[in-house]
């Protein structure tokens, strides 16, 4: 990796209740020349942006860590489940570790295991803690100060490395992933697709007078939709989450919700395209129109929701 391939050292990611924390924490990595993505310092930037779009981005691909701030207020923010979900999107993709746990309380948060490194606020300073993020800035900054540079398998592009004899050709090299990443990465996709169903429903009510909406959570790992246009109902859906037999696999059947896991509509399997997890989309609705079947967790939610609501263009 270049040293300038992050446009930020860190992003730090906590709930408002503990702003004031993490400002601090922003002042001593500003007085210490590290380049820092602490949102009011962007405000100008922020300012009219797709939100969403733009943090997804930063946490996934602009910083090369994400301090968290992990709070009891931690999980039930949406801000902040936007910015781990993108966070833990990266450190799927990364072998090195990319998310620093910093802890304010023992507040358990989903993806972030028992055996993940942390400091404790509650046990360090924070002075120390920032000496030691800079130590672990500097290090990384070393190894990727190498010439050879980094190459997209998505768009076909070969890295290069200088020599006395020019740019060389540098081929592309697969990356291989365990079945517990890949177990993750499906639990952590189901988990967005359940919160992104449950947001795009009350958004959805919210910008049509006559459609009201429902959303149950069956299980941890099964969930139902329904959209109704006037009270009366005009389309639903129940999604699931694979079991021990197809256990990188997300489910959606659409029609009768009642009908348990004996048929399905569609699906989504977890693969790699040599470079990081995707979401592979079936196939089976005939009439999409797919632009890529590999996709992020986010594009797989999102092709599930316009199978949903593509019912209501003829209501």
């Amino acid at each position: 990796m270049a040293n300038n391939e992050f446009e930020y050292d860190v992003a730090l990611s906590f709930a408002g209740e503990d702003r004031a924390v993490a400002e601090e924490f922003a002042k001593l990595l500003k007085s210490k020349n590290i380049k820092v993505f602490y949102d009011e310092y962007e405000a100008a930037e922020l300012w009219g942006k797709d939100l969403i779009d733009h943090l997804v981005n930063i946490y996934s691909r602009k910083a090369r860590y994400c301090v968290m701030f992990i709070s009891r207020y931690y999980p039930l923010k949406k801000w902040t489940k936007v910015e781990r979900m993108a966070a833990q999107e990266h450190a799927f993709r990364d072998a090195n570790e990319y998310i620093l746990p910093l802890r304010l309380d023992d507040t358990p948060v989903p993806g972030i295991t028992e055996t993940t490194g942390y400091r404790d606020l509650r046990q360090h300073p924070m002075e120390a803690v920032v000496d030691l993020l800079e130590q672990k800035l500097m290090k990384a900054k070393e190894q990727s100060s190498s010439p050879r540079q980094s190459h997209d398998l998505r768009s076909g592009s070969v890295s290069t490395a200088k020599t006395q004899f020019g740019p060389v050709l540098m081929p592309p090299i697969k990356k291989t992933f365990t079945q517990l990443q890949k177990d993750r990465f499906t639990r952590e996709s189901f988990d967005f697709t359940k919160e992104y169903f449950q947001h795009a429903l009350k958004q959805l009510e919210a910008h049509e007078g006559d459609i009201q909406t429902d959303f149950t959570e069956v299980t941890k790992l099964e969930f139902t939709s329904r959209i109704y246009v006037r009270e009366e109902l005009k389309c639903q859906c129940m999604i699931w989450l694979g079991n021990e037999l197809t256990p990188n696999a997300i489910y959606y059947n659409e029609g009768r919700v009642g009908s348990g896991h004996s048929s399905y509509n569609d699906y989504l399997t977890v693969e790699d395209n040599g470079d990081e997890l995707r979401l592979k989309i079936s196939g089976m609705n005939l009439g999409a129109q797919v632009d890529e079947h590999l996709v992020t967790m986010e594009k797989g939610a999102e092709y599930l929701w316009k199978r949903l609501t593509s019912h209501l263009e003829y209501r």
